[in-house]
């Protein structure tokens, strides 16, 4: 591939490219006429030797002169001087001593070797002859890159900035002869961020991979981390590699029960007055339908077919039934005591005349008449022995079998014959429950009985409390679920050995995303970030490891048109003071000047 072919795709950065074409010229002409910094124009000089983030240059904070460094340069001016304007005289030649002799100068007035700064400022006076890359490491990446895709005849890597960096920006100047050298500034830059967001995005992709084959392992994972770190956003993308739609979230709380999560008692109003109904909740509704998925999977695909004939067979004996009810004045007589009053979406509903009964009477599931046709059962007896029938229909197998006798009559009377149903295979789908800090919760008191299911899944384990009479309830394999915990938060209880065992646990901790970031209106305030990450290295109370407290890398990702300082403000601060007061932080009068320069 041609570089001009690389290049073609590229919506170039104009607004930097007007930028930079204002204030190089500027630099250059401060450079060649000024021996003195105080001569030079204010705004110029600040731009290239005080400002700390976006200079003109390069505005991704590749190493910027500290305050202290800023003042040495200036008190050394003398020295610095006759190198920038040497450099500034010759826009046609590389200055490969002269470069070599600012770098050594002015690293004699730095703490650290500044290269990236220094390499900003040289870029800056010789725009046409040098890149605006100005971290050699990035450069070294793009240089990499180009040498494997285009087909431009590009020399070998030189380990020399200065001459690499030239290179560089002759194989655009040469492969792109129509564009001005200032209109090119953007292009290496634009392919580098390519580059970069390909890596990244290969490299969460290889670490979610990663996590969804641990999931589909263990079947329960819990990403654990300090606050900010991305550990719900995370959950979220491992759950869409298992599936798009079958998603549930829920959040735990320290009130959070077993009633609230697995299953338990509702009382609702069904207009005759208060009614106490067990229902399953986020836990057991999920399994249901992902056991469901899963038996029916695995069902032979005759079976399948005979269900779905049987299925058209049952609605139509359900309209039969529901205007035996209406004619029968809402009373269709089963014994000389129990009718059928009414059907439900999934049961008929019976009663008996005498009093006791409650008044919308108990529930016939039309799955349980169902599955009895389907087994051949005819007799009370055979019901009560029938293992695949809930123990309602066990227990009151008097009433089932006269329902179920009725279809049978039913289906003979009225010949129903279908065709056979060509059917496929109900294909198997993952389900992905999402807990989101599982930790806030006592999560043995919330799972119950389920912990034991957790471990052994496909087997019943009984609920304590029961639907219609059948307290199972199954995690089958097709179940996945992901915790989130905040490694911080000592309020509440950690989760027991019993429990913890059953989880793979996975650390998810604060990341410098200083250039990773894929979402362009999205910015790092990666200087914030270095600040509080050492206040971490340096004020942590022996009793806890900076992995499970530093504060993480979302506190430090802010859209572009908003002011950083009000996040700094109103939540960074505020949780590095709580740090100190929960002993997580120790206290001192210099960390207490430390936040409050942040």
């Amino acid at each position: 591939m041609k570089l001009q072919e690389l290049t073609k795709e590229i919506d170039v950065w104009q607004d930097w490219i007007d930028y930079y074409k204002r204030n190089v010229t500027k630099f250059i002409k401060e450079a060649l006429t000024k021996e003195n910094w105080q001569d030079w124009e204010e705004g110029v000089f600040y731009e290239y030797f005080e400002k700390s983030g976006d200079q003109c240059v390069s505005s991704l904070k590749q190493g910027y002169f500290t305050n202290e460094e800023k003042e040495r340069i200036k008190e050394n001016w003398q020295e610095i001087a006759p190198f920038l304007k040497v450099i500034a005289e010759h826009q046609e030649i590389p200055q490969w001593e002269q470069y070599e002799g600012l770098k050594q100068t002015i690293r004699r007035f730095t703490k650290n070797d500044m290269r990236s700064a220094t390499n900003r400022l040289i870029a800056g006076l010789q725009p046409k002859l040098l890149s605006t890359i100005v971290k050699e490491e990035s450069l070294r990446e793009l240089y990499d890159y180009l040498l494997r895709t285009v087909e431009e005849d590009i020399p070998p890597y030189q380990h020399n900035w200065f001459k690499d960096s030239h290179t560089i920006a002759k194989l655009f100047r040469e492969s792109l002869p129509s564009k001005n050298y200032m209109d090119l500034i953007t292009y290496p830059w634009q392919i580098f961020e390519g580059l970069k967001s390909s890596i990244n995005e290969n490299m969460m992709k290889e670490d979610i991979n990663k996590l969804k084959v641990l999931l589909l392992e263990k079947k329960q994972i819990i990403l654990q981390g300090p606050p900010g770190t991305g550990k719900t956003r995370l959950a979220k993308q491992i759950a869409k590699e298992l599936t798009i739609d079958n998603v549930e979230i829920i959040q735990f709380h320290p009130s959070y029960t077993y009633e609230d999560f697995v299953r338990g008692i509702t009382i609702k109003n069904n207009g005759d007055g208060l009614e106490y109904i067990t229902e399953n909740k986020i836990l057991a509704s999920i399994a249901e339908q992902a056991h469901t998925n899963w038996t029916n999977h695995h069902k032979e695909v005759d079976l399948l077919n005979e269900e779905a004939k049987l299925e058209k067979d049952f609605y139509a004996f359900l309209d039969f039934i529901e205007k035996e009810i209406e004619d029968s004045q809402g009373f269709l007589q089963l014994t000389d005591n129990v009718g059928l009053i009414n059907l439900d979406e999934d049961a008929f509903r019976y009663k008996g005349k005498a009093d006791g009964w409650i008044k919308r009477g108990n529930r016939m599931l039309f799955k349980d008449i169902k599955q009895a046709y389907l087994d051949g059962n005819k007799e009370r007896q055979d019901l009560k022995k029938n293992t695949n029938l809930s123990g309602l229909a066990k227990q009151h197998a008097s009433y089932f079998v006269r329902v179920l006798n009725k279809f049978q009559k039913f289906i003979d009377e009225h010949n129903l014959v279908i065709d056979e149903v060509k059917i496929e295979k109900e294909p198997l789908k993952n389900y992905v429950l999402i807990i989101d800090e599982i930790n806030r919760a006592n999560l043995s008191s919330v799972l119950g009985e389920l912990i034991y299911a957790l471990e052994y899944r496909g087997e019943a384990v009984d609920s304590m409390y029961a639907i219609d009479e059948d307290r199972k309830i199954v995690l089958p394999n097709n179940l996945f679920i992901i915790g989130t915990m905040n490694t911080a938060d000592r309020s509440v209880g950690q989760i027991d050995y019993a429990t913890r065992r059953r989880f793979a646990f996975v650390k998810v901790l604060p990341e410098d995303l200083t250039n990773k970031l894929e979402n362009e209106e999205l910015q790092f305030a990666t200087e914030s970030f270095k600040k509080v990450a050492s206040i971490f290295e340096k004020h942590l109370s022996l009793d806890f490891k900076r992995e499970d407290v530093q504060l993480g890398h979302s506190y430090f990702i802010y859209k572009k048109d908003t002011d950083f300082s009000i996040a700094l403000q109103y939540e960074i601060k505020p949780i590095l003071h709580e740090y100190i007061k929960d002993g997580i932080l120790e206290e001192s009068e210099e960390l207490f000047n430390t936040i409050e320069m942040l």
